[in-house]
């Protein structure tokens, strides 16, 4: 039984060290478990050989251990229900140091002889026996006020297994004092049996705790490790018994590898938190990555903002950005303040919209919609040196709005065309748009299929396409529209519907003009409305104008 009860209490010592370091409640019960496991390996050698003040060293142990119990269950006490009792856990390890203290100088008062080892001891009554024996009465009627004292002890699953561990250190100490009591001599293993299911109960007990509430382990991990452990220790053992080796080292060799493989369960353990660490700290500068970024788009929006007031010579101007439920201000010249929320009102559709309101520093706003959902707002206040913008120039601050909120969605999903989007505004605002080229060009898209009116059209002058027939003209620019239309493609494959706002350049004058596909439909796989059909649709056939443009240039 010695045996078999050191080599449970020193493997699930070892088990609730290498789980649930650093908790104080996991410690103390790591503690009273290894003195436990060093008590029954000295009983076990015991029989073997007699060592002179074992039964003190044993004696103080068991101090050791119920102490760590009793502190465990003073722990599990919330913080207000400890504050009134303070005072008796110092006291309480002051005697128990002190008991054993007194056991090791004195070296008198616990008698068991050699052919009394199967049977309890016997004290002379002294200073040092009558304080080990007020240590156990403290320390188990601590241990069940502790519990008694928990509601949430009381009437939990995992609470009261605490209390049916506690069970049987009351009944231990309860065959103890019979012992006193009565002069015949009761049998040892019954007291070292409840001691040993008291404190072995009390690390299940703690486990449970890990699992159950701190979830620093999982409970179906503690059968497994300890069916794992005995199956290697018993192979050792049944070697060291067909191999001769002498009895009296089994409780050595069986010791020697359980902490054999607990060091090296606990040097995995080590490395597994190092590398939770590594990957939390990893994560930590990921987020501050992340925060560097934002930073980084506000100060984008920043500019770009203060390049399209620049090139419509507005007095003020905004950018928002879609966060949480709202807009909120995130570039700003002289009209509401960063960080502030943009009113509802201005987002209740999508488009360009005259603001009848009295809005600081905005008199037009735009606002561009994914998925029927506001991903961003543009807004510009009165021009500095007119009463009014034109229409061109309104066109163009819907065209770089609907680039803003390309660019939003695109650094939202950390998407590739982030810095073709850049570009792109920052193109838009620096070449201006033709609009007679503008109604050419719209015009041969309109009638894209007929090559007819392609090889006939004032396009295919204005582009130089040759050819021998008009009809040749007419394919050669048709190739040329379709060339057109496909640099305007996202990287990468169609993806499936509600398609990304980096899309819908393409996918409108691609389904709409170069596959016929009617605008209802076009406007269904979108999710998008007619007025915001038409918007894409003109700033896509911008950008297909200002790229002619560049090459005629």
């Amino acid at each position: 039984f010695s045996l078999l009860a050191m080599a449970a209490s020193l493997w699930m010592a070892f088990y609730l060290f290498a789980r649930g370091f650093p908790n104080r409640i996991t410690l103390r019960a790591t503690l009273a478990l290894m003195a436990l496991a060093v008590f029954f390996l000295d009983t076990y050698n015991s029989f073997y050989a007699s060592v002179s003040n074992a039964a003190h060293l044993r004696a103080a142990l068991l101090i050791i251990s119920l102490g760590c119990w009793y502190s465990v269950t003073f722990a599990l006490r919330a913080p207000q229900k400890q504050t009134p009792s303070w005072w008796k856990e110092p006291i309480f390890y002051l005697l128990a140091t002190l008991a054993i203290v007194l056991l090791f100088i004195i070296k008198v008062g616990i008698v068991r002889e050699q052919e009394d080892i199967l049977y309890t001891a016997h004290f002379d009554w002294n200073i040092a026996t009558w304080l080990y024996g007020i240590i156990q009465a403290w320390a188990g009627l601590g241990i069940l006020h502790n519990l008694a004292t928990l509601q949430q002890i009381r009437y939990t699953k995992e609470g009261r297994s605490f209390f049916f561990a506690s069970g049987f250190i009351a009944a231990a100490l309860g065959y103890g004092a019979l012992s006193f009591i009565i002069p015949a001599r009761l049998p040892r293993v019954i007291e070292d049996g409840l001691v040993f299911g008291g404190v072995f109960f009390l690390g299940v007990s703690v486990a449970r705790y890990q699992s159950l509430l701190e979830r620093r382990t999982i409970w179906q991990d503690f059968p497994l490790g300890l069916l794992g452990s005995s199956i290697v220790t018993a192979a050792y053992l049944t070697v060291c018994v067909v191999a001769g080796v002498p009895a009296n080292l089994w409780g050595n060799i069986a010791a020697a590898v359980i902490t054999s493989h607990a060091l090296y369960d606990l040097g995995r353990e080590a490395v597994e938190r190092w590398r939770i660490n590594e990957d939390r700290d990893l994560r930590q500068k990921i987020n501050q990555i992340k925060a560097l970024e934002e930073e980084t788009l506000y100060i984008f929006l920043d500019k770009e903002l203060r390049l399209l007031l620049q090139a419509l010579n507005s007095s003020s101007g905004l950018i928002a950005t879609c966060e949480g439920d709202g807009l909120v201000v995130r570039a700003s010249y002289n009209s509401l303040p960063i960080k502030s929320s943009v009113p509802k009102e201005l987002t209740v559709s999508e488009g360009l919209l005259a603001l009848d309101k009295q809005i600081p520093g905005l008199i037009w706003c735009s606002a561009i919609f994914e998925n029927s959902q506001p991903v961003t707002l543009v807004g510009i206040g009165l021009p500095q040196d007119k009463l009014d913008y034109s229409s061109g120039e309104l066109d163009l601050f819907e065209e770089f709005s609907d680039q803003i909120g390309i660019f939003i969605s695109a650094y939202r999903a950390r998407n590739s065309e982030i810095q073709s989007a850049s570009d792109q505004i920052a193109n838009n605002l620096t070449v201006n748009v033709d609009a007679d080229l503008y109604k050419l060009v719209e015009e041969a898209l309109r009638h894209f299929s007929d090559v007819v009116y392609l090889g006939q059209s004032a396009l295919a002058d204005w582009l130089d396409i040759q050819g021998t027939t008009h009809i040749q003209r007419g394919k050669s620019l048709q190739n040329v529209l379709r060339e057109a239309v496909t640099s305007l493609r996202p990287i990468g494959e169609r993806p499936p519907e509600p398609l990304p706002r980096d899309w819908y350049n393409y996918v409108v004058l691609h389904d709409a003009y170069i596959q016929g596909v009617q605008n209802r439909e076009v406007m269904a796989r979108l999710y998008v409305s007619e007025g915001t059909f038409h918007r894409v649709r003109r700033s896509a056939v911008r950008g297909l104008v200002r790229s002619f443009q560049k090459e005629k240039a």
